[in-house]
């Protein structure tokens, strides 16, 4: 599955442990997912900025989600924390993009060994680093 979030939480999660892998992305590649994703923001003035960003038509849709091995996670990022309780209009969050704190992140889920497969990388033969590698993906956590 592919989501699309204003934020991340270990809640979003469908059980731990789980290893999750963080990269920042360019727009393109974002508007990208955006069109293949499960929409859960919740907030109009971000929706008004994806829309203008990529071309979209998406509506607020406040949901619950739980992400699991193999998800992706794409997350609208503000870089820097609002008072509590402030909820950005359309005009404001499109001056924080502008201003470059808005940042678009890709999270992707995998099963809970790729510490074993980092320690692996450069130690263990090939069969063995494919073998951990196969079970990140595939979510075994033992």
């Amino acid at each position: 599955m592919i989501y699309l979030t204003n934020g991340f939480s270990p809640a979003m999660l469908s059980s731990l442990p789980l290893d999750v892998e963080f990269s920042l992305i360019n727009d393109k590649e974002f508007c990208e997912a955006v069109k293949h994703s499960i929409n859960s923001i919740g907030h109009q003035g971000t929706i008004d900025l994806i829309n203008k960003l990529c071309g979209t038509t998406l509506a607020m849709n406040r949901i619950s989600i739980s992400a699991s091995v193999g998800d992706e996670i794409y997350i609208v990022l503000l870089t820097t924390r609002l008072e509590e309780g402030r909820v950005l209009n359309k005009e404001e969050i499109t001056k924080m993009y502008e201003d470059g704190k808005v940042k678009f992140v890709r999270a992707m889920v995998y099963g809970a060994v790729l510490a074993e497969l980092s320690k692996c990388e450069g130690v263990c033969d090939e069969t063995e680093y494919d073998m951990l590698s196969y079970k990140a993906k595939r979510g075994d956590n033992e």
